[in-house]
């Protein structure tokens, strides 16, 4: 009898649970479902009362987007944040791996230094970054927009992954310095296959933020290199804002996010836990 009880009991509170997950994923997904109700759906019927919930779908949403060649905007948004998350990683690493293992004179001023251009507000920098950008004719160019988000990046990315390699176990390296390995092939053979994980986390961090990122894109760029969220504010026009395009710019701009964090979860877990549990 006690046995049954039990089992019973553990089934309620299994389904409890998930009644309490399925919940939670409708609130959170809600947006999303409402988004992509509104891509296809016609704009005269798009806010009538009451809703109109069976409609023949449309396109005309989509042929809008493409005609103002948003895909531009999108491939551009998608080429920087890969190339200066590229960047970031291949300065960025190195860097990490100093400050957590090399000894110098002023490594926590220098430190300090690298994080102060993460503290400060955007707003303040962007204004020094115009005025030497336009000394040196980067304005309004991709490989300006490249080094401006490489920047504002690589104090984060150095931040985050030099607890990465302090966690790292001191020992295989000096193993390695015993057999003869040069600090090269020690930072190449057994450095980087343990940081992968915390290389893939951060870094698709760091592509999020210079996938959403604004004001330096407006500010730097914004007519012959223009990204998807500097564009996404042309849909609010005097006539209104064009719901239906909004929904499917939005959509868009989620799905390259999306993509990344469901193929990279498995590294990205890992990394944000690494360190986590010492024993």
């Amino acid at each position: 009898m006690q046995r049954t009880l039990t089992a019973r009991d553990a089934f309620r509170r299994k389904t409890l649970w998930t009644a309490l997950v399925v919940a939670a994923a409708a609130f959170i997904l809600f947006p999303v479902i409402w988004m992509i109700g509104m891509m296809v759906k016609p704009t005269d019927i798009m806010f009538a009362r009451p809703t109109e919930w069976l409609f023949v779908p449309t396109l005309e949403h989509f042929n809008y987007v493409f005609e103002q060649k948003f895909h531009h905007y999108l491939l551009t948004s998608v080429l920087l944040g890969l190339i200066s998350t590229l960047l970031v990683v291949i300065i960025g690493t190195p860097a990490a791996y100093s400050f957590a293992r090399f000894e110098m004179r002023g490594k926590d001023d220098l430190f300090l230094f690298v994080l102060a251009s993460r503290m400060a507000p955007p707003v303040c920098l962007v204004i020094p970054y115009y005025l030497i950008f336009a000394r040196i004719d980067l304005l309004d160019t991709f490989i300006g927009l490249t080094l401006a988000y490489m920047t504002f990046n690589l104090s984060f990315y150095i931040w985050v992954l030099r607890s990465f390699c302090r966690d790292l176990p001191a020992e295989l390296e000096d193993a390695a310095r015993l057999e003869g390995w040069s600090r090269v092939q020690i930072f190449r053979r057994i450095v980087l296959p343990l940081l992968r994980n915390g290389i893939v986390a951060t870094s698709v961090l760091c592509f999020i933020f210079a996938w959403n990122e604004f004001l330096f894109a407006f500010m730097l760029g914004g007519k012959a290199v223009k990204t998807l969220p500097v564009a996404i504010p042309t849909l609010i026009t005097t006539q209104g804002v064009r719901w239906g395009e909004m929904a499917v710019v939005g959509m868009v701009a989620l799905a390259p996010v999306l993509i990344a964090v469901f193929f990279l979860q498995r590294h990205i877990v890992r990394g944000l836990t690494m360190g986590a549990v010492k024993g």
